[in-house]
């Protein structure tokens, strides 16, 4: 019986370490695509919520595990690095930086936000003493 629990145990963590690679990818092709289309840097700056909401969910969803959050991050690292080659419009690099930066700091917020939650819902034990 053990074993079967732990088959289904590694078979549930692939499968959350799948989507959340596929997630993140598929995100920042999102952002990939507004940007294409001419959507302004600062407008590209919102694609943090989304971020946000799928590291939480994922956090929430490995039941705390950190580690599998990376997996967003590595995701969405191929179409991160292509957009930080990019120019903003005074010819630096600095808004397409701070638009990746921000995908990341909207994936690490989510987490701190589920890590938050995840203590707040366990039960507080008292420590007693006995004189």
């Amino acid at each position: 019986m053990q074993e079967k629990s732990n088959t289904h145990n590694i078979g549930h963590n692939i499968f959350i370490v799948l989507c959340a690679l596929v997630s993140g990818f598929l995100l920042s092709f999102l952002g990939f695509g507004l940007l294409w289309s001419g959507i302004s840097w600062y407008m590209q700056l919102v694609m943090t919520l989304p971020f946000l909401s799928l590291s939480y969910a994922v956090y929430r969803w490995s039941k705390g595990a950190l580690g599998i959050c990376v997996f967003i991050l590595l995701g969405a690292a191929p179409l991160g690095i292509l957009i930080t080659r990019f120019r903003d419009t005074n010819d630096s690099h600095l808004m397409p930086s701070l638009v990746v930066l921000s995908w990341v700091l909207g994936m690490l917020a989510g987490c701190y936000l589920g890590y938050l939650r995840s203590t707040q819902m366990e039960p507080t034990k008292r420590v007693t003493s006995s004189k």
